[in-house]
């Protein structure tokens, strides 16, 4: 029998029994219990909570909670199980032990291209609860970005149907949407594409050359790119404005320290993402003093008019 086999069969084994003995399970499996001692040392690597136990009836057994039987996990599979564990790895979280420990070992045992695939992952995928309807065009959206090909869409634009290829940066969501910012090599700019705007979409396996966005992630694309068509964003603040930015997906790329020791939003933008920074940047009411866009400026003032025009209709009543 395998080594390998033989590990299984003796996971199973160990798993059914509350105690057990080198002797008990050298006959079981007909080798020397030096040979399962070392197998046993292999299994307490692999994170199997095995300890020993001394005196006249003395012996190991598996410390509080059982092992499950062996799972054959495929490595995307494998991917998307640390995927959806990473925020619960997090010391708030009262599972966060546990989901260490499940982290380290599918890490252990990840071939090296399924790792460089995993960490192509993490660059490209960013995902905030609620999650968006399913979109049919997302697994290819995702595909192409990890492997930094070009993708042909389909794509309405102000009610017009439009082809061309992008270049992803990656995927994320948003208030119940997904967004893939991108370079369009028909606008030969970037912009940002709604999943929901894109019909069909198909990865070009044509010899294309590529923008290199090896230092470029769906973290930190908002800063790192340099569109032809971008804004300039300024803003001097708080404590509190700092702290909120700080865990904000997108505006925590922008921070600056002054040479005061004060902070600050400094960077380019977009000027087709304007609006959503203005979303992004209204939460912060007076935690932040916006000294450009004036796009922005504007549209926090219209917005300020329209709430002070209702709360005046309920004053005259």
């Amino acid at each position: 029998m395998s080594k390998i086999k033989r590990l299984e069969r003796l996971l199973l084994s160990i798993n059914s029994k509350k105690h057990f003995t080198l002797k008990e399970l050298a006959d079981e499996f007909g080798v020397s219990t030096r040979t399962i001692q070392r197998d046993l040392l292999n299994l307490i690597e692999m994170g199997l909570p095995i300890v020993s136990e001394f005196g006249p009836h003395g012996g190991y057994r598996i410390e509080n909670d059982r092992i499950l039987p062996p799972i054959g996990f495929t490595e995307m599979e494998a991917s998307s199980i640390l995927f959806s564990l990473q925020t619960f790895t997090e010391t708030s979280f009262p599972f966060q032990t546990q989901s260490k420990s499940i982290v380290n070992k599918l890490h252990q045992f990840m071939p090296e291209d399924a790792k460089d695939n995993w960490t192509q992952i993490q660059k490209r995928l960013f995902v905030q609860l609620p999650l968006p309807p399913k979109n049919q065009v997302a697994p290819i959206i995702l595909e192409a970005s990890i492997k930094q090909k070009i993708v042909t869409i389909l794509y309405t634009m102000k009610e017009q149907k439009l082809y061309s290829n992008i270049q992803l940066i990656g995927l994320f969501s948003e208030n119940g949407e997904w967004y893939c910012p991108a370079y369009c090599y028909s606008l030969m700019d970037y912009h940002i594409f709604k999943l929901s705007d894109i019909k069909h979409a198909v990865i070009n396996y044509e010899p294309i050359e590529v923008k290199d966005f090896t230092e470029v992630t769906i973290q930190n694309w908002a800063s790192q790119i340099s569109p032809r068509n971008y804004v300039r964003l300024e803003g001097e603040l708080s404590l509190d404005g700092l702290r909120y930015c700080e865990s904000h997906p997108i505006l925590r790329q922008f921070i600056t320290t002054n040479e005061n020791g004060l902070y600050s939003l400094s960077g380019k933008i977009l000027a087709t993402y304007v609006d959503k920074v203005a979303e992004y940047l209204w939460s912060l009411k007076t935690s932040i003093s916006i000294q450009s866009p004036k796009e922005i400026k504007e549209i926090h003032a219209r917005w300020a008019k329209q709430i002070s025009l209702q709360y005046e209709v309920i004053l005259n009543m």
